[in-house]
């Protein structure tokens, strides 16, 4: 991968741990911020890498996932923190990526980062 780099990220906790590799490095990227309602009330900031660039270090056990409206996108996440790690969508044409949540990596500056504000409220339904 050219111009890539990799960050290790967990929850509060510890118990949900992952490595994922971003290209371009999240300080070239615009990150999202959306204000439909999981996203709003569980402050995300989204990047969206490649689901075969993130590498998981923690028993499935470790996760859980919540579903709503269409259910096709489960969001993770901690079972004993309540983090919400990361999401992935489950419609053919989006399961090649991941949602993850730049506020569980390690090392970022979110004082630095380019956010593009995205309006989920008014978006149809997945």
């Amino acid at each position: 991968m050219e111009n890539s780099q990799s960050y290790d990220g967990s929850c509060h906790c510890g118990q949900v741990k992952f490595t994922v590799k971003i290209s371009p490095p999240i300080s070239e990227q615009t990150v999202m911020q959306c204000n439909c309602s999981i996203c709003h009330v569980n402050g995300y900031l989204m990047i969206y890498p490649k689901t075969a660039d993130v590498t998981f270090h923690h028993a499935d056990d470790a996760v859980k996932e919540y579903r709503f409206a269409s259910k096709n996108v489960p969001h993770y996440f901690c079972t004993n923190c309540g983090t919400s790690v990361y999401g992935k969508a489950e419609i053919p044409e989006k399961r090649h990526i991941m949602a993850v949540n730049v506020r569980t990596l390690s090392g970022v500056d979110l004082k630095t980062l380019k956010i593009h504000e995205h309006d989920g409220r008014g978006e149809t339904k997945i």
